[in-house]
């Protein structure tokens, strides 16, 4: 019998890494997202963040390729291959950075397996056991893995 899909939820800066280059492994969960391979939980925050930040001037000055058509075009192919979730308000509280709280939400809502991103100042840390947040973190929400994209692609690679 074949496990259920992963559930995930993909921190915005996955999305514009995707965005700027067709290679590496935030590009990976893309391919792994078009290939079925998992669901993913989107947001009305997330993807507003999603059209927003790739179109920030310090990132357009860098990368010509993300235009608004380019960003708009990417942001509907990702919400018409993701599942909309009305994201549960408040789910924990993170002092470090609270912008970063509607993705637990989100994660929390959506019963994600996943939360992946390359945020380890203010997210990946909160698998670690050795501080409150961590503490508290795993505690409460036991089934929810805070990831890299490195290290989700190796899961998915798994449930094949």
């Amino acid at each position: 019998m074949k496990s259920a899909l992963p559930r995930a939820v993909l921190d915005t800066v996955v999305f514009v890494q995707a965005l700027i280059s067709g290679r590496g492994p935030a590009a990976g969960c893309l391919e792994r997202l078009r290939a079925g391979r998992f669901i993913l939980l989107l947001s009305d925050p997330l993807l507003k963040e999603m059209r927003e930040v790739p179109l920030r001037f310090e990132l357009t000055r860098k990368y010509s390729q993300l235009t608004e058509a380019r960003v708009g075009a990417f942001v509907r192919e990702v919400e018409a291959l993701g599942v909309h979730v009305q994201p549960t308000p408040s789910a924990f509280k993170l002092p470090r950075d609270p912008k970063d709280e509607p993705l637990i939400d989100l994660a929390v809502a959506g019963k994600a397996d996943f939360l992946v991103t390359w945020n380890d100042r203010h997210l990946t840390y909160l698998m670690r056991k050795d501080t409150e947040e961590g503490k508290a973190f795993c505690a409460s929400f036991p089934d929810i893995k805070i990831i890299t994209p490195p290290e989700f692609l190796a899961k998915i690679e798994k449930t094949k």
